[in-house]
């Protein structure tokens, strides 16, 4: 058995894994692969995932669309991440160099804008991130060295986030096997559903 973490140990300087974000060119197909095969689920797919947020990569604000398919295994939330448009994206860029897959590893700190300022400092360069209405970051994406293969990113904590995120969590550990898929066109939407239990 695996020892748990003492006192005395160095502790990550994100925190755990909360999520392992996947690019896919088929969102229904990658959730068919998850829901049949794997039995996890349900996934909540949110359609119109980045609102009225700015996205920008490489220094320059992208009209990106992507929906979004959310579900928990465990205590890791899996993303899975269809584009569907052309735009340049760091979902573009991964698919147009031939790969589908794990293209991210998320944590949730405590102290967002530290740890983005840790990791800056430790050489990772920050190739995208998402800004709310008010122009302030909620999440950002960093790219580490070419062994790493996947990008780190860091999730600002805010209490709408902790709600459907919590929201998910639930409904995965309730799952009947029933309506493998629950969708919604926006977030907001699905926080006022019942399906998110977390309200």
């Amino acid at each position: 058995m695996i020892p748990g973490a003492e006192s005395t140990f160095l502790a990550p300087l994100l925190g755990p894994v909360r999520q392992l974000g996947y690019v896919v060119n088929d969102l229904e197909a990658a959730i068919g692969f998850w829901t049949n095969v794997l039995r996890v689920g349900p996934f909540v797919v949110v359609e119109e995932a980045i609102g009225d947020r700015d996205f920008v990569y490489k220094g320059i604000k992208r009209d990106i669309r992507t929906s979004l398919g959310f579900c928990y295994c465990g205590d890791v939330q899996l993303e899975l991440v269809q584009q569907i448009n052309t735009v340049v994206s760091p979902y573009r860029d991964f698919l147009d160099d031939g790969r589908e897959g794990l293209h991210h590893v998320a944590f949730f700190p405590d102290d967002y804008e530290l740890c983005c300022d840790q990791l800056r400092g430790g050489g990772l360069n920050e190739v995208a991130w998402v800004a709310g209405r008010d122009g302030v970051k909620t999440n950002s994406f960093f790219g580490g060295p070419s062994g790493l293969g996947y990008m780190i990113e860091l999730n600002a904590v805010t209490p709408e986030r902790l709600t459907y995120y919590e929201g998910f969590k639930l409904l995965a550990q309730s799952w009947d096997g029933s309506r493998p898929i629950r969708r919604y066109k926006t977030r907001a939407d699905y926080i006022a559903s019942a399906d998110c239990q977390s309200r």
